[in-house]
């Protein structure tokens, strides 16, 4: 089976001169198209067609298959019709997208083995991504009143293509006649011809390369890497973190700091000044006094003497004039901080990266100690574990234990234990009791609710209901002081207070259930209180007073005041906390 591989390639905005496209721009060592070149040919690719989308002339050409690898020519839009004449039935057709660059690379072995044992279409999408991880849709009724607010999180219930990175197509496929200049049209034109194909998620972030932010950001990652990965082929090391190509002149009075990388014929003047990362391309000329600090020079550029360039990418063959260097465009739905994190420092940047967490040793620490309680726990309380079991099975019919679906840290999803104190059917007639619910916010709950059974009345009222989440604790799903673990139903309503909740493992008991003193009101406010008040203190000490007080209190029977816990000025943040999540406390429910 043979694999053919096309590249398509663009002219993003911030680039000039009809010979200049995406595929040409300098990456580290070498350029974009040699880059994805070499990755294609890892997989096994035998023929390379570049595939130009934008008009161009014989200079394009000419320059873009000096930098491809022998054998590689230009396709145009007819390029499927002429691989099903000249490839066999078996064979197949990759097609990536280089404007769109997964941090983690390409997965090309990735996409081929999806494709295995099956003749359908393949294409590597990234899922869309929103502010604060969510998404919210308003529903209005004719008169313009809002009836519904639906939230969407992302990677739960938000599922939408942001972009198309690579394509596999078999060669089976009805391909004549198929005219395309993205991976989308492609995509929607092999569903309109009835053709199976498939979506596989790209593991990692997508870097925009069509935006000069993205280009900046993954020329970093490459400086860095050439500059602490020895020599490449045709580059000396010249100094700590610089990466200089042949034919190079550089001036003894100029000054460069690494990570820096200068390919071919690079010229650095007298009392040059270049500060990486920063990726200088072929032929380029920095004049005498100049600045260049984290940018990239595309091959042929020029900076005048005395210029100032900072994160900006430099594309003219001209001397450049400092009003006239190109900043790269901000407008892009990438965020350049985002990448530069996860590119260079390995940073996987979440919604929750403004919530005080990163305390290893506390964490580490709390975790051992939970699973050895944990663990001691469930062999002393196993008596009275079959005690209650046998009570169960006795009183009514239905399993011991009831296992609900609850969001973990990180909102990873875990079944959440608790003795089965309901009728078996207790979750279909929640919504017939809807009209009686006594609580605000998501949170449900009847003053006599008939789906109690009578064993399940006593376990409820000493909390003994709650102690198979141990089981929960001692496999690392739960902690034994955290925030109530909560499904993700209710945890949609306040985004702040989710993205604080989910940051750390939840709890059997917590700030919340101790401290809370509005119970026959409803008391979802308090709730977000003391939870993002929890999470913005955590320390051991903490959690031993949230212990003995929910001992003493015989887990929450009556409340304590929250600053026995966190002190007297603790209160604010969570009561702002609070206050910004009042508006959806009451939103009715969607989706």
């Amino acid at each position: 089976m043979a694999l053919v591989c096309i590249i398509l390639d663009s002219q993003p905005r911030f680039m000039r001169g009809p010979s200049r496209s995406l595929l040409s721009m300098p990456l580290g060592c070498g350029t974009v198209l040699s880059e994805l070149a070499g990755a294609v040919a890892d997989a096994g690719c035998s023929v390379l067609r570049i595939f130009p989308t934008f008009e161009h002339d014989g200079d394009y050409e000419r320059d873009i298959l000096k930098i491809a690898p022998a054998g590689s020519r230009l396709a145009g839009p007819d390029v499927l019709t002429t691989l099903v004449h000249e490839y066999e039935a078996s064979d197949h057709v990759l097609i990536v997208d280089p404007r769109y660059w997964p941090v983690g690379g390409l997965d090309i072995p990735g996409i081929l083995q999806e494709a295995r044992g099956g003749r359908w279409a393949v294409h590597g999408v990234s899922v869309a991504s929103a502010p604060d991880g969510t998404q919210e849709c308003v529903h209005c009724n004719d008169d313009g009143q809002v009836t519904r607010i639906s939230r969407y999180y992302q990677d739960v219930t938000c599922s939408k293509i942001e972009a198309i990175v690579q394509s596999l197509v078999p060669l089976t496929s009805p391909l004549q006649g198929i005219h395309f200049d993205s991976l989308a049209k492609l995509r929607a034109e092999l569903s309109g011809r009835g053709v199976l194909s498939r979506d596989m998620p790209v593991p990692s972030s997508i870097i925009e390369l069509a935006e000069g932010a993205g280009l900046l950001a993954l020329n970093e990652q490459y400086a860095v890497n050439a500059a602490s990965g020895g020599e490449a082929p045709g580059f000396n090391v010249i100094r700590r973190g610089v990466v200089v190509g042949s034919g190079c002149e550089i001036h003894s009075g100029a000054r460069i700091v690494g990570p820096v990388v200068i390919q071919d014929q690079g010229t650095v003047e007298d009392g040059a000044t270049i500060v990486g990362p920063t990726v200088v391309g072929e032929r380029c000329t920095i004049g005498a006094g100049s600045l260049v600090a984290q940018s990239v020079l595309v091959s042929g550029s020029a900076i005048r003497s005395e210029s100032i360039v900072r994160q900006q990418v430099v594309c003219d063959s001209c001397w450049t004039e400092p009003s006239e260097i190109l900043r790269p465009d901000r407008s892009s739905p990438i965020d350049f901080e985002l990448a530069r994190n996860q590119l260079i420092m390995g940073a996987d940047v979440s919604a929750t990266s403004n919530v005080r967490t990163d305390r290893s040793l506390y964490t580490t620490f709390k975790a051992i100690v939970d699973v050895l309680v944990a663990g001691v726990s469930l062999v002393l309380l196993a008596p009275l574990f079959l005690l209650v079991a046998i009570a169960i099975r006795i009183d009514s019919a239905g399993p011991v234990f009831f296992g609900h679906l609850r969001e973990g840290r990180n909102g990873k999803f875990f079944r959440c234990l608790k003795f089965r104190t309901m009728c078996a059917d207790a979750d279909r007639r929640q919504r017939e009791l809807y009209a009686e619910n006594a609580l605000d916010g998501p949170q449900f709950k009847l003053d006599n609710d008939p789906r109690v059974t009578r064993v399940g009345v006593w376990l409820r009222a000493t909390n003994i209901d709650e102690l198979p989440q141990l089981i929960n604790v001692f496999v690392g799903q739960m902690s034994v002081v955290g925030p109530r673990p909560s499904p993700f139903r209710e945890n949609q309503i306040c985004v702040p207070w989710r993205r604080a909740r989910l940051s750390v493992r939840p709890g059997i008991t917590g700030l919340w259930q101790i401290c809370r003193d509005q119970r026959s009101e409803g008391d979802f406010h308090q709730w977000i209180t003391y939870d993002i008040m929890y999470v913005r203190h955590l320390s051991l000490w903490t959690d031993l007073k949230i212990l003995i007080a929910t001992v003493v209190t015989l887990g929450g029977m009556w409340s304590v005041p929250h600053t026995w816990i966190v002190g007297d000025d603790q209160a604010t943040h969570g009561r702002e906390a609070a206050q910004a999540g009042a508006g959806m406390a009451g939103a009715p429910m969607g989706g």
